[in-house]
Formats: structure tokens, C-alpha cells, sequence
């Protein structure tokens, strides 16, 4: 077959309304093996301050995955604007303490990795 093709290149071939792709966000996590199971039962209990910053800054329909077999974690949320979504919820004072919190189960240097949308069925 042929090369790879980039992700500017790959971009440009998406025919998605900017409505789909401002609206919708997928992101990986990888979760450290030995911190799956208790990674999964702090998120039976999310704080309730965490709920309520997550409704607070915007986001809807939120969903996290998990492939256990190698802790990879697919989350899924929509919102009016994703971007500007997830920088109030950086910003947020409650955000901060959870994300340090959950620190401590992801893969040295983990961090939410978008992924790039190009098919939607309404």
C-alpha cells in the first residue's frame, strides 16, 4: 500500500460539518496494570464536587472505556464547544485536585490523547 499519510493530510479528506467536530471528542488514557481494578471503583464514586464541575463546564454525554488487557481507556464526551470546554475544566480548582489524584494510575507521561473524528452517524 501506500505511505502514511499525515494527520494534516488525513484532516483534509474529512468532509464532517464543523458542528460534528467542535461538538464531539474521543481521547485514549492508558491506566497503569497493577491500578486497573481501583482505578474502576474510584470511578464508581466520583466526587460529587467532580460531577457537578463537569456539568458546570460544559460536558455532556461523557463516557470512559476500558480494554483491560492493557489499560488503554477511550472516553468520549460532547459539548457546545470541546475546546473551550476542556479549558474551563483545566482551569477549574476541583479539576486540579482530582487530576492529582488520578495521577497516580495512568502510565508515566499518559495524557489524554485526542483522537481525530472523520465518520459520524446521527
Amino acid at each position: 500500500m501506500g505511505t502514511h499519510a499525515s494527520s494534516a493530510e488525513l484532516q483534509e479528506l474529512i468532509r464532517l460539518p464543523e458542528e460534528t467536530t467542535r461538538t464531539r471528542r474521543c481521547f485514549l488514557l492508558h491506566i497503569r496494570p497493577e491500578k486497573l481494578a481501583e482505578y474502576v471503583e474510584v470511578h464508581q464514586r466520583v466526587w460529587p464536587e467532580m460531577l457537578a464541575a463537569l456539568h458546570e463546564t460544559g460536558w455532556r454525554n461523557y463516557s470512559l472505556f476500558l480494554r483491560p488487557e492493557d489499560g488503554l481507556v477511550v472516553g468520549c464526551f460532547e459539548a457546545e464547544d470541546t475546546a473551550a470546554t476542556e479549558q474551563r475544566m483545566a482551569e477549574h480548582p476541583v479539576n486540579t485536585r482530582w487530576q492529582a489524584e488520578m495521577a497516580q494510575y495512568f502510565v508515566e507521561g499518559s495524557r489524554p490523547e485526542p483522537l481525530l473524528q472523520y465518520f459520524h452517524l446521527a
